[in-house]
């Protein structure tokens, strides 16, 4: 099994020794209360209305899960109050927004791609390359993180995203052979959704199993509702392209999403569950080792397994009782010929591949070969699991998808 810590940068060491000496002084920029959070972000805004306070039980759940289910270093006391607080800023900004331009959310959105899918069995790649087409867009981490533009005044977001993404980057163990982030290419948009302190991306941050365990059983429809009305700010900004989105945590909310925007094309993709849920161990495992003093490798692996399969269990429901239509999408054939995937995907719904998309799809694919950042290796022994325990969880996805259990 993989060890309780792992080595980090050395700036992240030297912060880390300087907040456990300076515990008393530093304590002002960890410390994690949920009516100081607020009023510290409205006076540094100016902005006073959060709107619907639905959120406040998820910050309360939040806060009480870094409280007490995990020991972080200091420098993860930082960044996590540096996530949330960004998250009340966004939501700040996006109830000003709201009033100042109602006219962007009395408008539909165009017919939208939704990638999802167990993580890890090729969501990435399918998204960035649907991304290709210009009559696609893809959102970047830039624009995830600071989703509000400002209204009547100069655009300074994609700077100080650059700022803040390479700071992270100098503090943190790269990890970019498991999952390649930059600031200015396309990523999921669970990053969306922690404005509504329901988000997946939380745990990613941290090992807060309580507020998990919360979040993943709790109504999302509200929390929905927001992600289409942030979804309508960007197509208000390029209302002629498809908004081309990607989040393996939408997978068990096909039903809500569905609800809301009834037009949308659910695109999944499928790999054996062992691979996929040894790969996401191995990639939590590495955002957990920037944060934690020690990590419950075991315990946590256990609990990324639980949360895939009660979203896949909520999947197949949605599927076969909701009659919910998804288009399905192998890991096999994304490797073999993705090309002729994303072609399949456009003729059963009727959309033109232009020669130019197809060129610059035949472009990505070309430069975006597997393993190109390096080689992830994995195994469940590195996390006290073995593929039989993984399999018995997934019983009824592997029987519908053809995958057995060797």
């Amino acid at each position: 099994m993989l060890p309780d810590h792992q080595k980090r940068p050395n700036i992240a060491n030297m912060i880390n020794r300087a907040g456990e000496k300076y515990k008393e002084r530093m304590a002002p920029l960890v410390r994690l209360d949920e009516n100081e959070l607020l009023a510290n972000v409205s006076r540094r805004l100016s902005l006073h209305d959060y709107g619907d306070d639905y959120f406040r039980e998820g910050l309360r759940r939040l806060i009480d899960s870094v409280n007490n289910d995990v020991a972080l270093t200091f420098l993860g006391q930082v960044l996590q109050r540096t996530a949330i607080e960004r998250s009340l800023e966004n939501r700040l900004r996006f109830t000003e927004f709201k009033k100042k331009r109602p006219d962007v959310f009395i408008k539909n959105i165009n017919p939208p791609f939704i990638v999802l899918g167990l993580p890890r069995s090729g969501t990435t790649f399918f998204h960035r390359l649907l991304a290709q087409d210009p009559k696609n867009r893809g959102l970047c981490f830039w624009e995830l993180i600071h989703p509000i533009p400002p209204i009547h005044q100069k655009d300074y977001r994609k700077i100080i995203a650059k700022i803040e993404y390479n700071i992270f980057r100098m503090l943190t163990i790269k990890f970019d052979h498991i999952h390649m982030i930059r600031d200015t290419e396309y990523e999921e948009c669970i990053f969306l959704l922690t404005l509504t302190f329901q988000s997946l991306a939380y745990w990613v941050f941290a090992p807060v199993y309580n507020y998990m365990e919360w979040c993943m059983r709790g109504d999302q429809l509200k929390c929905y509702d927001e992600y289409l009305q942030l979804l309508k700010i960007f197509q208000n900004e390029t209302p002629d392209r498809r908004l081309t989105l990607k989040a393996p945590a939408h997978t068990g909310y096909l039903t809500v999403i569905k609800r809301l925007i009834p037009d949308v094309v659910l695109i999944q993709t499928h790999r054996h569950p062992a691979d996929v849920c040894n790969s996401i161990n191995s990639l939590v495992y590495w955002a957990h080792a920037n944060v934690v003093k020690r990590m419950d490798v075991r315990k946590t692996s256990e609990f990324n397994v639980k949360m895939l399969a009660y979203g896949i269990d909520r999947n197949l429901f949605a599927r076969k009782y909701h009659g919910v239509d998804v288009h399905d999408i192998w890991y096999e054939e994304l490797l073999s010929d993705p090309l002729s995937v994303v072609k399949r995907l456009y003729v059963k719904h009727g959309i033109e591949l232009s020669r130019d998309a197809e060129e610059k799809m035949k472009i990505f694919i070309k430069a975006n070969t597997q393993h190109k950042h390096g080689n992830h290796k994995y195994c469940a022994d590195d996390f006290g699991m073995n593929k039989q325990e993984i399999n018995e969880k997934f019983e009824k996805y592997m029987k519908q998808f053809g995958y057995s259990p060797g």
